[in-house]
């Protein structure tokens, strides 16, 4: 008995593969929010890890969504006199008077929320005793940030930029130097000041080789991660010259150290503590805790997902952790 074997006409093999076309591209999305959801819940757990840390002083995670107040669930704490509750912050206009913030959307999916700031909008802490950081204390600052104006000068945060008492702030800096006999041309990304210490970051970070890999690039389509950590010298040999008082600052870009060589003059300042609110958002130019008392500027433009506060300078390895638990994935 002969088979009779029957050939398929190419108007059925395109028929076939447009069914399979579409039945993927019906499935493909629900997997992909599965597989946001699944990272969601990774970093949220992670995230109440780090409110466990006995130096987390503050976390803002801001997935409440709605209203005026953020919640510090830092819970860990194992200082008697620290209470988080006393460390919420509330959104408030350049006015210093309370509004609702805009919550938008967060890093990925849409369970993941952020806080965006206008230009006119801060966040100020309420309370100062546990974050009143001076140069010999250990501390570190993390937040997620995405710009939607890359202006220069803008500051996701600041404790007080007065004069004598620039106690602590980081802002974004776009100027570029062209090249020299000895230096190639390059961008400054970041400056910092911790009490009498200004320092500036460039668009260069050491690699995992420990070589300078100039490659760090600041747009308004990606979220970024940006930690600052100063850290108290065991020896004053141990000191970069840039810094006084025996202390070590450092600024992180998506885990990576950035290279911080260049001394700036844009503060000088002469004591160390002093009584100012730690804000979100832009530069405060006094040193007391009366809103009506000097200005605000420098304002950041974009969005904000998370910012927390260790009272110990983390190591390089953990703050490479918190950007692989927080980072964008594309796919």
């Amino acid at each position: 008995m002969q088979i009779q074997r029957r050939n398929y006409t190419i108007i059925e093999i395109l028929f076939v593969i447009s069914l399979i076309v579409i039945i993927i591209s019906m499935v493909m999305p629900a997997f992909r929010e599965s597989r946001e959801k699944a990272r969601f819940a990774r970093w949220l757990g992670f995230n109440k890890q780090c409110s466990s840390d006995p130096a987390c002083v503050i976390n803002f995670n801001f997935q409440e969504g709605k209203g005026s107040t953020l919640t510090n669930s830092a819970a860990g704490n194992e200082n008697v006199k620290f209470m988080a509750k006393d460390y919420y912050g509330k959104v408030k206009g350049s006015n210093f008077l309370v509004k609702n913030g805009d919550w938008v959307t967060g890093r990925w999916w849409k369970g993941k929320r952020a806080l965006h700031f206008d230009g006119t909008t801060i966040v100020e802490i309420a309370n100062i005793d546990a974050i009143n950081f001076g140069e010999q204390d250990d501390y570190t600052i993390i937040v997620w940030l995405k710009f939607d104006l890359l202006n220069q000068w803008a500051t996701p945060f600041s404790k007080s930029y007065a004069a004598n008492y620039a106690q602590y702030d980081l802002y974004y800096d776009s100027t570029s130097y062209p090249a020299t006999q000895t230096t190639p041309a390059y961008s400054a990304l970041f400056e910092v000041d911790v009490c009498r210490t200004c320092v500036g970051y460039d668009n260069m970070y050491r690699n995992s080789k420990g070589t300078l890999s100039p490659s760090v690039q600041i747009d308004t389509n990606h979220w970024f991660m940006i930690a600052l950590r100063n850290k108290a010298a065991k020896s004053s040999a141990s000191s970069p010259p840039n810094s006084v008082n025996n202390h070590v600052v450092d600024v992180f870009w998506n885990g990576y150290l950035l290279n911080g060589s260049r001394a700036t003059n844009n503060a000088d300042a002469t004591g160390t503590l002093c009584n100012a609110k730690l804000i979100l958002g832009a530069m405060r130019f006094w040193a007391g805790q009366n809103s009506g008392d000097g200005s605000l500027g420098c304002f950041f433009n974009g969005r904000m997902d998370e910012f927390l506060v260790f009272k110990r300078a983390l190591q390089d390895s953990e703050i490479r952790g918190h950007y692989m638990m927080g980072q964008e994935h594309n796919y």
